[in-house]
């Protein structure tokens, strides 16, 4: 008797990380409202940064070189 199942496509599982970042960032500049811009723009100097990891959930899709 033959084998009438078809394989169903296998998967690669990756994951999702949340993390909440919490940093202090020193922008120069002559006034707030230009600290402001330039730190939207361009981004300032990281003097400090607590990293700490939230959720992690396992996600599944098909593995794209099959």
């Amino acid at each position: 008797m033959g084998n009438n199942v078809s394989k169903i496509k296998e998967t690669k599982s990756t994951q999702c990380f949340s993390f909440e970042v919490v940093m202090m960032v020193h922008v120069i500049a002559d006034n707030e409202t230009t600290a402001k811009t330039q730190l939207d723009d361009k981004g300032g100097i990281v003097t400090k940064r607590e990293v700490k990891l939230l959720n992690t959930a396992t996600l599944y899709g098909e593995d794209k070189d099959k």
